[in-house]
């Protein structure tokens, strides 16, 4: 056996850029793409609603921007949970060129002209850092899943990334400029502070019972009853989504835990590489799977 990889992170994930569409501006999702202010504001509005609760609301006029979550307003150092969503709204309206649409986040409409409308279309946009500048200022990095217009119609251009700077304007949120391009954050190179790294294989008696156990998870040609805890609260798959699964790598943390990473192949031939964190336990008819995990286990005491 080999030692296990880490959970890939955020980082991960984001450095991987789209495929390149091949479809012409037809099969962009329509709320992607400016067709009228009407319906763009609607979409703002329920997008808002979905990040930030039935507090947060919208207005169509410049001068003012978006309430600050009261639920978090109060309490030192936090983030109030609009901010992010703020930001990456913020990004969508910028990128989808309308000026009239900006004025809703800034303090005073911007001066955009020189702009090309519908140059860009975003498929999802996401807040993945937030930087606190001083109290009531935050700094806040977006990713977003940008379409350019090329002459063959919309065409994956991959991540962009954009830095906001969102101000708590008397109970308001309001972003302080335009946003601002920058480069992709560092690769990450190891576990989040507050996550555990994982260490070596673990002994071959839980090696081989992993192994079996996402076999008869992903495949369905061993019964999963063999292989875990009698409360049946694991099940397999169904129907099964690989014909086979190699696991690649394993690795233990310090509660017993094991890091499994698995190849599956599909039907037609594809691989999935995954992931998978376990929770073994002796039972008195032998050694079990207890708990599909959520991921490595937390270090106690937060960041230290």
């Amino acid at each position: 056996m080999t030692m296990g990889r880490p959970v890939a992170d955020l980082d991960d994930f984001l450095e991987a850029a789209p495929p390149r569409l091949k479809s012409a501006p037809d099969a962009v999702p329509t709320h992607t793409v400016k067709k009228s202010r009407a319906p763009w504001i609607v979409s703002l509005v329920a997008l808002l609603v979905a990040v930030g609760g039935a507090g947060y609301w919208l207005t169509t006029r410049g001068a003012e921007s978006v309430p600050v979550d009261v639920a978090t307003a109060d309490v030192p150092g936090a983030v109030p949970s609009g901010v992010s969503g703020f930001a990456e709204l913020f990004v969508i309206a910028y990128l989808d060129g309308g000026d009239q649409d900006l004025a809703t986040f800034l303090p005073a409409a911007p001066v955009v002209e020189a702009m090309t409308p519908g140059a860009h279309a975003v498929r999802h946009a996401s807040a993945i850092e937030i930087e606190a500048v001083s109290d009531g200022y935050w700094a806040v990095t977006v990713a977003a899943d940008v379409l350019d217009l090329e002459q063959a119609g919309y065409l994956a251009a991959g991540l962009s990334y954009f830095r906001i700077g969102v101000v708590d304007d008397g109970g308001r949120l309001v972003a302080t400029a335009l946003p601002s391009r920058v480069a992709a954050p560092p690769a990450r190179t190891a576990p989040p502070r507050s996550i555990e790294a994982v260490g070596n294989a673990p002994a071959a008696p839980v090696a081989a019972l992993v192994g079996d156990f996402l076999e008869a998870l992903l495949t369905g040609e061993r019964d999963m009853s063999r292989y875990t805890a009698a409360d049946g609260s694991i099940v397999a798959i169904r129907p099964a989504p690989y014909a086979a699964i190699a696991v690649t790598a394993l690795g233990q943390y310090g509660n017993g835990s094991v890091l499994a990473t698995v190849d599956a192949q599909a039907p037609n031939g594809a691989i999935d590489t995954l992931q998978y964190v376990v929770r073994t336990e002796e039972t008195g008819s032998g050694l079990v799977v207890a708990e599909l995990m959520a991921g490595p286990p937390k270090i106690d005491g937060g960041h230290e």
